[in-house]
């Protein structure tokens, strides 16, 4: 669980007749990750597809784009098709389908262009419908020479004068003219119209007046839409009646071609094959089995390696003559986070997949990610909405971006919930308990004798009644509590890292090299944690109320810590550590950020509490109305950021302090051979 599974490299040699039956085999286990074979190997060429891959294939080619002719979708369908249904129908559904679809999308084809030809020819006439003159009237003369186009400007005194024998016709707006000239003084027209901005635009070879011919075109293109419409809907009708048919017949055939195409992947001689493969090792002996009792002496499966954890995954990294060092290929990672840790396996992964020999992170992260959010809003009523958000996210959203913001809100608003109950004692930014602050010279007992329900703003003063005091602190008046309990967090978060990677070291290199490259730091970090306490306790305020006692000690105790991790970490990594001496101290430094998001989102309920209750509400009728709406606006517009500035803030902290202490990443997610059914089903 904490690290990946076991994985055993085995080879599996058969010959080629039982080559179908043991691919069967493979993908029915579910436990072969393959390794591609290398070319390059003597007396093995690669393999070639099975003999059906190329029908299949050309099978699933023209059902796929049938489904792009009819727009099908890959959504949820109501139930799921028998395989062997499927194989019977196939061949015939295919055949009938690329009929009807093949009709009716050419009929709808041939509809749209006489649409598309209608449209043209209406815009072509739409101009002549300024002009009174038939459409006949512009063709067929043979003396005159006609001119029809759009102009910038022109007038019959533009002409007058330098035209004997014309007749000018304009569209009210002065832009589109037909002009009649004699034909031998058709070249000074054209001279005159150019001059004038003249683009030349053709009447069309139609008879009678435009808005007739106008009015008919109309309504052949509203007869031609209407036929589109039900060429649309019986396609729509062929979608709805084959789609389900059509995903799981796609389905079917791409397991096919898979099946089919998997010696791709393996290396082949004449008469035989082979393939190498990863195996989770409790999984090799269930494999074995099931290979000789389908397949028998057909096929040999023989294990090749257990990979132990302590190894090189590169040769090249390989010290000659250390025994110890084992070098071998890099096998895959299968982890197996259970189900409710892995709803964050997403975030691990966005990272990168665990080394074979490393720790998932996801375990940690699954704990401490919605921990530090349930902190950061620390509120009842924020934990109790988050919940409840996330709650129908995750039985709603099928991605997997959106399934990691449900289970943040989810998980993170129930630690949100207990922390605003317990912790903080707050709903909406108000405590549930009288709440007595001393601005003055009084005493807080002064203050409960005159006020009973508090001097601020809580629960109990709003609802007139005194509520329990279930928190322990409050955001905004225990500062200092607040920043050191993060600075504790940050402390042990860290030191959780240090100690994962001394795990992580001595599994991959041993202990030697695990006390080397970790224990220094985390020496270092004890240390330079008791010198701030000593530094605080001396310099800004006594830290005797927080019940450290010997606090003078801390400083020799701390120097003893940090100065042999120094050396210890100088001589696992070299001088580059004393360079990262900084950045351990801001590293806890960060983890403030969970007392400040937590401060900011209370100072903020603060106001608008302050704005809607004590000065809005009070001065009743329409102020009332309006202090409601300031409130609700207020507190939605706080619970928006508290998902943002709560979930980015803890995403880095596991980021870029956590995961820099133990986590390498960069191995590869254990792939094996299997069939995932969506549209289907086999018995």
């Amino acid at each position: 669980m904490l690290l990946p599974e076991e994985i055993t490299k085995v080879l599996i040699v058969g010959s080629k007749e039982h080559l179908k039956d043991t691919i069967d085999i493979l993908y029915s286990v579910e436990c072969v990750h393959p390794i591609d074979f290398s070319a390059e190997e003597e007396g093995f060429s690669l393999g070639t597809p099975m003999p059906v891959a190329s029908e299949i294939s050309a099978k699933l080619l023209k059902l796929r784009a049938l489904e792009k002719d009819m727009g099908v979708e890959r959504e949820e369908v109501a139930d799921k098709i028998e395989v062997s249904q499927i194989r019977k129908d196939l061949d015939s559904a295919i055949s009938t389908l690329s009929k009807e679809i093949s009709e009716a999308l050419e009929k709808k084809n041939q509809l749209t262009s006489k649409l598309q030809e209608l449209d043209s020819t209406r815009k072509q006439v739409e101009p002549f419908a300024s002009l009174p003159l038939d459409l006949e009237m512009y063709r067929g003369y043979s003396f005159l020479v006609v001119f029809t186009g759009f102009v910038k400007s022109i007038s019959e005194e533009d002409l007058t004068g330098k035209i004997k024998n014309f007749e000018l016709f304009l569209s009210p707006d002065k832009r589109f003219l037909a002009l009649f000239v004699a034909k031998e003084e058709a070249a000074e027209a054209q001279k005159l119209l150019v001059q004038n901005g003249y683009m030349e635009y053709l009447p069309p070879r139609l008879d009678g007046s435009p808005e007739k011919v106008i009015s008919t075109l109309d309504g052949e293109i509203a007869s031609v839409k209407a036929k589109i419409e039900e060429a649309e809907s019986h396609i729509a009708s062929l979608r709805e009646r084959y789609q389900s048919f059509m995903l799981a017949s796609d389905e079917e055939l791409s397991i096919q071609v898979e099946k089919a195409e998997l010696p791709l992947r393996m290396g082949a001689t004449e008469h035989a094959f082979v393939l190498d493969g990863w195996v989770p090792t409790k999984n090799v002996l269930a494999l074995q089995k099931a290979l000789d009792e389908k397949v028998g002496t057909g096929c040999h499966l023989e294990v090749l390696e257990t990979v132990p954890r302590r190894m090189h995954i590169h040769p090249e990294e390989a010290k000659p003559g250390t025994e110890k060092i084992h070098v071998v290929e890099e096998p895959p990672s299968k982890l197996s986070p259970g189900k409710t840790i892995g709803k964050f396996s997403f975030l691990t992964e966005l990272i990168s997949i665990p080394k074979y020999n490393e720790l998932d992170p996801t375990n940690i992260l699954s704990i401490t990610f919605p921990l530090f959010f349930g902190l950061m809003v620390g509120d009842l009523a924020y934990g109790v909405a988050f919940s409840i958000l996330g709650y129908i996210g995750l039985r709603k959203c099928r991605t997997s971006e959106w399934r990691v913001i449900a289970t943040m809100l989810f998980f993170g608003g129930i630690w949100a919930t207990i922390f605003g109950l317990f912790l903080f004692g707050e709903a909406f930014g108000m405590h549930f308990g009288p709440q007595w602050v001393a601005h003055g010279g009084e005493s807080i007992e002064e203050l409960k004798e005159l006020y009973p329900l508090g001097n601020e703003l809580s629960w109990s003063s709003m609802l007139g009644t005194a509520l329990p005091q279930l928190g322990m602190l409050s955001k905004l008046h225990d500062v200092k509590i607040f920043l050191f309990a993060t600075l504790f967090i940050g402390l042990a978060h860290l030191a959780i890292g240090f100690i994962l990677g001394i795990y992580n070291k001595n599994k991959q290199h041993g202990l030697k090299d695990a006390f080397f490259e970790k224990m220094g730091w985390l020496m270092i970090l004890f240390g330079l944690f008791l010198v701030l306490l000593f530094m605080v306790n001396m310099l800004i305020q006594p830290i005797s109320w927080m019940g450290f006692p010997a606090v003078d000690l801390y400083i020799y105790i701390g120097l003893g810590l940090i100065i042999p991790g120094i050396i210890i970490a100088y001589i696992g990594e070299g001088g580059g550590a004393i360079l990262e001496l900084p950045a351990l101290f801001t590293n806890v430094l960060s983890y403030s950020r969970l007392a400040a998001i937590g401060m900011s989102k209370a100072g903020m309920a603060m106001a608008f509490n302050m704005i809607a209750i004590e000065m809005l509400a009070p001065a009743g009728g329409a102020m009332l109305l309006f202090a409601i709406v300031v409130f609700m606006i207020g507190h939605l517009t706080i619970f928006m950021l508290a998902v943002i500035s709560a979930g980015l803030h803890s995403v880095r902290l596991h980021y870029v302090e956590l995961f820099t202490k133990f986590y390498t990443g960069g191995g590869t997610k254990f792939s094996p051979l299997r069939i995932v059914r969506k549209y289907t089903t086999e018995r």
